[in-house]
């Protein structure tokens, strides 16, 4: 959204109605009107605790040019710059100088970005000093309300947090705390299947990105050290299997040219193809517990 495209004023003007010079309780359209004159003439906006609060929501914020976004709202974001604030600015547009815009006190920037995403080193120092950061972790408590909410058993919900929570450990300490697994991967559970499949077409994806370089992490976010046959010593379940190949058994001979071998990552077909909770289940109970 940009201010001179009409939709940040839209809802600015929205905003400023409830406190533009005139009667209240009038209808929307001669309070954005009483605005629109009040910016032009100079006149006045009073706003009191009553104000009807207006939020505007800017998703991912960090993976957009910023200052293209927000142009001439940098400064009118802080609180003191806001109208019938003690700094008031009213800024002339760019587009359209002989007009002037500024944001009332009841209109709320929200703005959400993901801290994995690395642009988020990008952000303009103006910018980050006139917004609060809140983090919102995963939180295994969410997890499991939203699950019960829509109906999830009770142990499909204990062991999809059990999960979420003994990965997410595992993440911190072998990445960071950023990098950890959110809600959203698991809000569709509603039996184990659904949890094996979220495993397998997110989460485990997921970490072969993490650990490209390391491939045997995923192994131990899993709770799954590997013996040399590639099953894991004590788990007879293993949702992952080393999976070597051999020069000998791939060209048919030895070539001076290539590894006598190399191994890669495969899911268990067991696993996979499995089709019942009950066979599902001692896969995921062989993740591990977390510590917590």
């Amino acid at each position: 959204i940009e201010v001179h495209d009409g939709a940040l004023m839209r809802i600015a003007l929205r905003a400023m109605a409830d406190g533009a010079p005139g009667p209240t309780g009038r209808p929307l359209g001669e309070g954005v009107k009483a605005a629109r004159l009040a910016l032009s003439d100079g006149s006045a906006f009073t706003f009191g605790a009553t104000t009807r609060p207006h939020v505007l929501v800017l998703d991912e914020i960090n993976r957009a040019n910023v200052s293209k976004v927000l142009g001439e709202l940098i400064t009118l974001l802080e609180d003191d710059k806001r109208l019938a604030e003690a700094n008031e600015i009213r800024l002339p547009l760019a587009y359209t100088p002989e007009s002037r815009f500024a944001l009332p006190p009841n209109l709320h920037v929200l703005a959400t970005m993901n801290t994995a995403d690395r642009s988020i080193a990008l952000l303009d120092a103006a910018l980050r000093r006139r917004f609060k950061f809140e983090e919102t972790p995963p939180n295994p408590e969410v997890l499991d309300a939203v699950l019960k909410s829509k109906g999830t058993a009770d142990e499909v919900r204990r062991i999809t947090v059990h999960v979420m929570k003994a990965l997410n450990e595992r993440l911190e300490f072998l990445y960071d705390r950023d990098h950890q697994i959110g809600h959203v991967a698991f809000l569709k559970v509603r039996n184990l299947c659904d949890l094996r499949d979220a495993l397998v077409n997110s989460v485990i994806p997921l970490l072969k990105e993490y650990f490209y370089a390391s491939p045997e992490k995923i192994f131990l976010v899993l709770g799954s050290p590997h013996a040399a046959t590639g099953i894991r010593r004590e788990n007879p379940h293993p949702i992952l299997r080393l999976h070597t190949l051999t020069e000998t058994q791939v060209l048919g001979f030895n070539h001076p040219d290539f590894e006598d071998r190399k191994s890669g990552i495969a899911f268990d077909p067991e696993f996979v193809n499995a089709a019942t909770d009950d066979a599902i289940r001692p896969y995921l109970l062989g993740i591990g517990t977390p510590s917590l």
